[in-house]
């Protein structure tokens, strides 16, 4: 891995600043060279796919008085237009004040010709199958194809996206068995980036191996490397020298200049 190739992918846009999934932390990552943005995605009750992680908008979202939810308010459980009127930006900070959720429309078309690889986290593969379809349907909408990544933690949806989009990058954080490795490598060849987190507090809650130089080595028989999640420039440093990482997912407090660093 040389680093003019190695890539730094914010995970739900400069999250760290900025409030996640919005058009906000997706231009602030662009803006700070970025060369991934990640994005998470849902269902509103209309079937409008929007940018969101969490389950339910109570997180990350409010009322424009800035008061919080009396009680759990499911993603689907509102319409478009409902969730639209949420603010989703105060929970960050008051001077995001006004920030919307994006659908996945908009935050396609803003990618669109900004020089970056949009990634839809695997969140995606608890959808129905009616909605993945939509899911689906959206991004080939966008005609943006070759900058377009799937994160999938099964065998069946990345076959299947392998093959419904054939110049996407394909990403999988799945059980990386010996047969799921073959799987992914021949299906995917040289679009192929095999993910494992690096053994830090914010991958603590993860049961299975974490990075290290042997298991690096061996995954990159198959495909290349993704560390996930680094925050630290020692971490980036074991990333890229130790585990020759390809690329590493960052929530933002870890600037693509860092590399400049180690």
């Amino acid at each position: 891995m040389s680093k003019e190739n190695f890539r730094f992918q914010a995970h739900r846009g400069d999250s760290a600043f900025f409030p996640e999934n919005t058009i906000t932390a997706y231009k602030a990552a662009v803006d700070q060279g970025y060369q991934v943005v990640e994005m998470d995605t849902k269902f509103t009750s209309d079937n409008v796919c929007i940018c969101l992680h969490d389950d339910t908008y109570n997180r990350t979202c409010r009322f424009d008085d800035g008061s919080a939810f009396a009680e759990k308010i499911p993603a689907e459980a509102l319409t478009l237009e409902q969730a639209k009127a949420l603010d989703a930006g105060m929970f960050k900070d008051e001077r995001f004040r006004g920030t919307r959720i994006p659908t996945l429309a908009e935050a396609l078309a803003f990618l669109k010709d900004k020089n970056v690889t949009v990634k839809m986290d695997n969140i995606f593969q608890g959808f129905t199958q009616e909605r993945f379809e939509i899911f689906c349907d959206t991004i080939a909408s966008a005609d943006m194809e070759d900058r377009i990544a799937f994160t999938c933690k099964t065998l069946p949806y990345f076959t299947y996206l392998t093959k419904r989009f054939p110049k996407a990058e394909m990403h999988y954080d799945g059980s990386l068995t010996p047969e799921a490795l073959n799987i992914t490598s021949a299906l995917a060849a040289h679009r192929l980036t095999l993910w494992v987190p690096y053994d830090n507090p914010s991958t603590a809650w993860f049961k299975g191996r974490k990075a290290d130089a042997e298991f690096c080595r061996e995954l990159h028989r198959y495909g290349k490397v993704g560390i996930w999640l680094i925050s630290e420039v020692e971490e980036l440093r074991v990333a890229v020298n130790e585990f020759c990482a390809d690329i590493i997912e960052t929530n933002g407090t870890l600037k693509p200049d860092a590399l400049k660093l180690i």
